[in-house]
């Protein structure tokens, strides 16, 4: 868990499980069709309702993985011949990783897919949890777990942005230092289009 001191982050209405269901059911997410060559992936965006609303349960990936090492992230990985379909992926890996029950979860559907500069087609999925007990590193790939308050993201004195291109098209890179963490690159832009959707 995360020991640096946070200040506590007010609830804010705008983040809660019965926004979330309501607005992801309401939508279509965005697919990308990705250029030869990408692994498809998945990750899982366990949400339950906490004191600020929404949170997140994020790893952090260890040195031993062979990329993003060291980087927060969602639970999820690459999709293997026998999975049914990402969401299955998703939920594959979060058991593998994170010792997660798929029977515990209600899946809430899809956010956009996202194709990083890593070569990774990723689908992203949101899953309500009533709680995170239990959930821990399984794996040498996970160093640490941790929740985040999605609300903490609302407050844009949180969030950097450095000007970059991605597939040749304008994008920042998002940075959110919080505690001892930091989020950057693809989770923190997956977060940030869950906040977006919410808004």
């Amino acid at each position: 868990m995360v020991d640096a001191p946070i200040p506590p982050t007010p609830f804010d209405p705008r983040f809660t499980l019965e926004r979330a269901t309501a607005h992801l059911h309401a939508r279509t997410p965005l697919e990308e069709h990705p250029p030869e060559g990408v692994r498809r992936a998945a990750v899982l965006m366990l949400l339950r309702d906490g004191p600020a609303g929404l949170e997140v349960f994020l790893t952090r990936r260890s040195h031993e993985v062979s990329d993003h090492k060291g980087q927060v992230s969602l639970p999820g990985g690459a999709a293997e011949p026998g999975d049914a379909d990402s969401a299955a992926t998703a939920l594959r890996e979060a058991n593998e990783e994170v010792g997660l029950d798929p029977t515990r979860v209600r899946m809430l559907g899809r956010l956009d897919d996202y194709v990083t500069m890593t070569g990774f087609h990723i689908v992203p999925w949101a899953a309500a949890i009533d709680d995170f007990d239990g959930l821990a590193a399984r794996t040498r790939e996970i160093d640490e777990v941790f929740t985040f308050p999605l609300a903490y993201l609302a407050d844009e004195r949180h969030v950097l942005r450095m000007p970059w291109k991605r597939l040749g098209s304008p994008e920042d890179v998002l940075f959110v230092p919080y505690g001892d963490q930091l989020l950057w690159g693809v989770t923190a832009r997956i977060l940030y289009r869950l906040l977006e959707i919410l808004s």
